[in-house]
């Protein structure tokens, strides 16, 4: 059976088609890739509501939206609310009622969900206090796809890797950080019990994630909310830009320092040159390493990366 990635990697084509406005090409696609893969058909499912609603084909997608909800899914309310895909759809009636019964499950399956931490420590003979990497996935992040590997190899190069999982289920079995408020309190939680756990050097905490996590992590450190020294954001989402000028201006003169790993094939690679523009403009140091062949994933050679991340953060 096909990855998660693998899977995103086929359906890359359908958000080129989105990103140009060929909603129905990019039905076209969605349609076939539900066909060719039935267990992916939480994502397929929802991709088809969507672009049947930017398509003013409102009774279509409120039907695709019940035979979802028949099929025992859901999605977040927060998602649903938020998506401008289903702008068409907000207040009728039967939107109102499948999105009441899919915000029900989502209360009954987000009952006694607690956040979690994995800690990876780096080689015993390394002496501590040690820099700290605190790494967040993205959105839909499920246990099965597992990111951790991508960070761990900040261990060999002497780091402390702690990886939060969100407690906020944005699907069934599949987790983000919809809530930026809860994000930040449980990841600044984390952050204390690390500290009283192990020997953290609170002058080296980097803040890195993927995707939303990427965004979350951008905001968390111009925040100020967390010592962190600088970012690490890969195909950071689009949500990075909430608030973005005003933080990026209030970190003036603060010594953040950040880096972005953008995919010339991500839908949202124009937002990350303005990004980078945009800290530069302010005088925060922030790096840009480029893949014109990569879309919104890892690079394949992410250890490069993460350790040249890491090197010019700490310069």
């Amino acid at each position: 059976m096909p990855t998660n990635e693998e899977f995103f990697q086929t359906a890359a084509p359908l958000f080129q088609r989105y990103d140009r406005g060929d909603y129905a090409g990019a039905l076209q696609m969605a349609e076939e890739l539900a066909v060719r893969y039935p267990e992916q058909a939480i994502h397929t499912c929802l991709w088809r509501i969507c672009l049947t609603s930017r398509l003013k084909r409102v009774d279509e997608a409120l039907r695709l939206f019940a035979e979802g909800l028949e099929a025992g899914y859901w999605w977040s309310e927060r998602g649903l609310r938020k998506d401008p895909d289903l702008v068409p759809l907000q207040g009728l009636p039967e939107f109102e009622r499948l999105v009441a019964i899919s915000y029900a499950r989502q209360m009954a399956a987000q009952a006694g969900v607690q956040p979690d931490l994995r800690v990876y420590t780096p080689d015993p003979t390394v002496p501590p206090p040690h820099p700290l990497l605190i790494a967040l996935h993205g959105r839909g992040h499920a246990p099965e796809n597992d990111q951790d590997p991508y960070w761990k190899h900040a261990c060999q190069l002497g780091w402390l890797v702690a990886i939060p999982r969100s407690s906020q289920l944005s699907w069934p079995g599949a987790y983000g950080w919809d809530d930026s408020e809860l994000a930040r309190k449980e990841i600044t939680a984390h952050f204390d019990k690390l500290c009283a756990q192990y020997p953290v050097d609170r002058q080296r905490l980097v803040i890195a994630g993927i995707s939303q996590g990427g965004a979350l992590a951008i905001q968390l450190a111009l925040g100020r909310k967390l010592p962190a020294c600088g970012f690490l954001a890969v195909v950071p989402g689009n949500s990075v830009t909430d608030g973005l000028e005003s933080l990026v201006q209030s970190a003036q003169g603060s010594g953040l320092r950040g880096y972005l790993v953008t995919g010339g094939k991500d839908p949202r690679y124009e937002m990350f040159k303005q990004i980078h523009a945009l800290f530069l403009q302010h005088g925060i140091p922030c790096d840009m390493e480029d893949h014109p062949e990569l879309g919104h994933e890892f690079p394949p050679d992410f250890d490069k990366s993460l350790e040249k991340a890491l090197n010019f953060i700490l310069t």
